[in-house]
Formats: C-alpha cells, sequence, structure tokens
C-alpha cells in the first residue's frame, strides 16, 4: 500500500481547485471532476476515490455555502430540506456502491454522466 501522505501533492490540490470552481460556477465537481482524477491521477482504487471525492465535496460545499450565503442567495429551508434528504440517501448509497464490483460502478457512474449529459443538452 502506498503511503497516504505521498498523495498530497500538487495534483490533489489541482483537482481540488477544478472542483471548487465547478462548484461554484455551476453547482457540480465533486463526482463528475474529482473521482477520475482521484482515479487517474492520483491513483486511488475506484471505490476509495468516490468515498474520498464525498469528503472534499464537504468541505468545498461548505465554502461555496459560506459566499453564497453573504450574497444572500441561499434558500435555506430548500437547501436544509435537500440537505436531510441527501443524508437518508448518500447512506443507502455507500451500502449500494460496497456492493458492487469496481467495474460495475465503474460502468454504472459513466451511464449517470452520459445521461446527465444528454439530458443537458436535450433541455
Amino acid at each position: 500500500m502506498v503511503d497516504d501522505r505521498s498523495r498530497w501533492t500538487p495534483a490533489s490540490a489541482a483537482a481540488g481547485a477544478a472542483a471548487g470552481l465547478l462548484a461554484g460556477f455551476f453547482g457540480v465537481g465533486g463526482g463528475i471532476v474529482l473521482v477520475p482524477l482521484a482515479i487517474w491521477v492520483l491513483r486511488l482504487d475506484r471505490h476509495r476515490a468516490h468515498a474520498t471525492s464525498l469528503a472534499a465535496i464537504f468541505v468545498i460545499a461548505l465554502s461555496g455555502t459560506a459566499r453564497f450565503a453573504l450574497s444572500g442567495s441561499v434558500d435555506w429551508l430548500v437547501g436544509v430540506t435537500l440537505g436531510v434528504g441527501g443524508v437518508v440517501g448518500s447512506s443507502y448509497g455507500v451500502r449500494l456502491m460496497h456492493r458492487l464490483t469496481p467495474r460495475t460502478l465503474q460502468g454504472v457512474f459513466a451511464a449517470v454522466l452520459v445521461v446527465a449529459g444528454v439530458r443537458m443538452v436535450m433541455g
């Protein structure tokens, strides 16, 4: 196993910066940017990459939320309601992810990205 400290590199900081930029600009970035970069650049296994991106998203979301809150752009009732639902959903998602092989997880992840991309293009 590789020493975890060796992963704290300019590459991991750059991946976080890219995810943060996209999160602030589009409201996305964690899974879309961090999971692939964690796999390809940081050499994390697929399951660890997904889990690690969630930890990063937490910090990124706090920062973005603070900036948006200062400008009065946050609908707190909707945000908290979505968050409560997200807590429940993520708990089940983690359980499901651990049942999938890395190859199956890769396929599901790719399918979700393709469907999201097509829906965005088609309106």
